[in-house]
């Protein structure tokens, strides 16, 4: 290309149907000289096309810009390229395309290649998706079967596998209510457990939180038409699940009862380890009456798990639960220690209102008696209004003569007292 004054001519070299590569500019330089001599004596002007047909294709010039006055291309004409339009060129290529010796775009990649240093770029038609995540492979990397080897065609969304396993169609599980999300067995199996109960097939939701000698739960399962709930801590929240085995909680150890108790609070969100009058309602309800109002030792049972655990016998999630209740049990035994001393002086009020208004049974049942528990009055709060309670215990080939025809003299005693009588069964588990 001569050095001719500038900016006679503007024109646009279109390289697209034009098969040859053009590596840089000496290319393009080599390749203009061949064409700009064919061009002189065309006349010049604007929107012209001139086109050149060769081996490789077909190469356009369009005039963009003339100068006045020029009409004829001639040696001494400038020409300058504005723009030089080239065939689209694929960045990303398809690995698997390229090796067949065909042009893809890569629009995905395979993790595989890309570890392994390979191109790892892949096409939409041979990229490899499985269901259940937006992982792509190539063909050759194409994820098997965890358990036969097989081609997958998902990734389980179960816990053990969390969408890193691949599993073919032979074990595919799918959700019941979900037909996007598929599991292997295994994690349907955990995700969906079948009812404990002989010939239910209902998925069992409720696990068994009885702790085993090695401190795990014992974990089976069961549906809530068959759940075994163990109410340890209230009406009002859910308590802890039991599977057949370990429902016959009556007439076991106390020091187990309550060690399961504690347990069972401190893997429980939202739960805290319960009081000790809570403490006794279970262990009464378990058939350990006497211990049921003995909260001193009650107190010292806790302090004895409480050790156990600190020793390595328990989680640490244990210790800190009965850390933490600690100081509230020690503020109820001072409460309760008021208790029995206002029970005590309601009791022997209750004796003296038998030896003055009974001369026949007065003094008998008078010397029988003895406090069982006694719970000052209730008002307010989610349970309402209660009347203080005595509960006192008596032989009973006494109780007739203190309960009186239909009720009428522990009523009356109830009261004159103030508080309502209450005659602990020895031989029934009783309810408070």
């Amino acid at each position: 290309m001569s050095d001719y004054l500038a900016g006679q001519v503007e024109a646009a070299l279109d390289l697209r149907s034009w098969g040859a590569a053009i590596g840089g500019q000496d290319d393009l330089v080599a390749l203009w000289s061949q064409l700009e001599p064919t061009l002189y004596g065309r006349p010049l002007r604007g929107g012209a096309v001139h086109s050149w047909d060769a081996d490789h294709g077909t190469i356009r010039l369009e005039i963009l810009r003339v100068a006045p006055g020029v009409t004829v291309l001639a040696a001494d004409t400038r020409i300058d390229l504005v723009a030089v339009r080239e065939p689209a060129r694929l960045v990303h290529r398809c690995a698997t395309c390229d090796r067949a010796g065909r042009a893809g775009y890569g629009v995905f990649h395979c993790r595989a290649c890309g570890d392994a240093g390979q191109p790892d770029q892949v096409c939409v038609d041979h990229a490899v998706m499985l269901d259940g995540a937006l992982t792509p492979s190539c063909p050759e990397h194409h994820p098997r079967c965890r358990d036969c080897d097989t081609a997958a065609v998902f990734w389980c969304a179960g816990v053990n596998c969390r969408a890193r396993a691949a599993w073919c169609a032979r074990h595919r599980a799918r959700h019941p209510q979900d037909p996007d999300t598929d599991y292997c067995p295994g994690c349907y199996r955990l995700a969906f457990p079948v009812c404990e109960e002989q010939g239910c097939s209902s998925v069992g939701t409720v696990t068994c939180d009885w702790l085993g000698p090695h401190g795990k739960p014992c974990g089976q399962q069961a549906c809530t038409r068959h759940a075994r709930r163990w109410q340890v801590f209230g009406a009002e929240r859910v308590g802890l699940g039991l599977c057949r085995n370990h429902s016959r909680i009556a007439g076991r150890p106390a020091d187990e009862l309550l060690y399961q108790i504690c347990a069972g609070a401190a893997r429980t969100r939202g739960v805290r380890v319960p009081s000790l009058p809570a403490f006794g309602h279970n262990l009464r309800n378990c058939g350990h009456r006497e211990l049921a109002v003995d909260y001193r030792t009650i107190r010292a049972k806790l302090e004895a798990v409480r050790s156990r655990s600190a020793a390595g016998n328990g989680s640490a999630a244990l210790t800190a639960a009965l850390e933490r209740a600690a100081v509230g049990w020690e503020r109820e035994l001072q409460q309760l220690r008021g208790h029995a001393a206002e029970g005590e002086q309601l009791l022997q009020r209750l004796q003296r209102l038998l030896l003055d208004q009974d001369p026949r049974w007065g003094r008998e049942i008078a010397a029988g008696l003895s406090l069982q528990e006694y719970k000052p009055a209730r008002t307010g709060g989610t349970s309402g209004d209660r009347a203080a309670l005595l509960w006192v215990q008596l032989p009973d080939e006494l109780h007739r003569y203190l309960i009186g025809p239909q009720g009428t003299r522990i009523k009356s005693y109830s009261q004159q007292l103030g508080a309502e009588v209450k005659l602990a069964d020895r031989n029934r588990r009783g309810r408070r």
